[in-house]
């Protein structure tokens, strides 16, 4: 029987064996004290939340997440959303790995480009410079920016997703630029695409899970590290333009509750952190829009955005 993608399985589908890629397990523990297993399952078209009552410690152990996993069950309905109900899961062979990652909506040869396009429009020599020591000079980060995601879930979760999310800051600061001369274009743009370099480290290219040294450093620091050991690498670089990158970079989350550990103080670190959440937010609402059913008002509750979103009334 040939595999059902995530977009297309409906309630009442039966799997058997059906592979999926685990994108995360949680052993949880019922009220009467029984363990029962959680997961998401994925492949390239969307995830699936799936549950498996009367597992064993030792069951849940034996599954990687990142990997494949073969599925017995069938589809139901749980408080308004589809879910699995396994009767049986088991390690499963991924014969294409492509088939089961989501990939960003834009083509990634036009995102190529046009981040080779911005590269080249840095006028600043040391900018420029530093722009060269991070993507030219170190072929692995540029290799990994390219195919990092840019979050485990909220937005642009998919291969390219972080290259996606930055042209698309980039743009946004481009445009705010042509607004206010007082704006240092090419250090905002710089900023803009590094303000995330630091997720390359943050999370698994498979599982999209965080790994260790994301939980523990977090992406702002990383990020703000490399660079800072980058610049230390390069003669001549202005202390002030330094101060200035690193501070935007650190503050982009803007506010300390949200991780920034210092909050925006320069013109260039406000315009990014604005630009980085719109574009977040809205890609975030983009990709809620898709999971929600068509007939239906409102999305399910959004934790990103703390609230359910309104997406039009049926005309039946």
């Amino acid at each position: 029987m040939a595999r059902i993608p995530v977009d297309r399985l409906r309630i009442g589908d039966t799997l058997h064996g059906q592979t999926f890629l685990l994108r995360s397990k949680q052993l949880a523990t019922a009220r009467n004290g029984s363990p029962y297993l959680r997961v998401n399952l994925a492949d390239r078209t969307g995830v699936i939340p799936g549950i498996q009552f009367s597992t064993s410690p030792a069951a849940v152990d034996a599954l990687e997440e990142g990997q494949g996993v073969a599925i017995w069950g069938r589809v139901d309905e749980y408080r308004g959303q589809m879910q699995v109900n396994i009767d049986r899961i088991g390690a499963g062979a991924l014969a294409d790995l492509q088939e089961f990652l989501p990939t960003a909506l834009r083509p990634m040869g036009e995102m190529l480009d046009e981040f080779e396009g911005i590269l080249a429009s840095i006028d600043d020599p040391n900018l420029a410079a530093l722009l060269a020591a991070v993507f030219d000079d170190d072929q692995g980060v540029r290799s990994a920016f390219q195919q990092a995601p840019a979050a485990k879930t909220y937005h642009h979760a998919c291969v390219g997703g972080l290259l996606e999310h930055s042209l698309s800051v980039v743009r946004i600061v481009e445009t705010t630029a042509a607004l206010y001369p007082d704006l240092d274009r090419d250090l905002v743009v710089t900023a803009a695409l590094l303000h995330d370099l630091g997720k390359i480290w943050s999370y698994d290219s498979v599982s999209f899970q965080m790994t260790p040294r994301g939980s523990l450093l977090s992406h702002v620091y990383m990020g703000a590290a490399y660079i800072e050991q980058r610049i230390q690498q390069l003669d001549g670089f202005p202390s002030e333009t330094a101060m200035r990158l690193l501070h935007a970079l650190l503050a982009h989350h803007g506010r300390l509750e949200f991780g920034s550990p210092v909050v925006p103080q320069t013109l260039e670190a406000m315009v990014l952190h604005s630009a980085d959440k719109l574009d977040g937010d809205a890609r975030g609402a983009v990709d809620l829009y898709a999971r929600t059913d068509s007939s239906s008002a409102f999305s399910d509750y959004s934790t990103m955005h703390e609230t359910r979103l309104f997406q039009g009334e049926s005309d039946d």
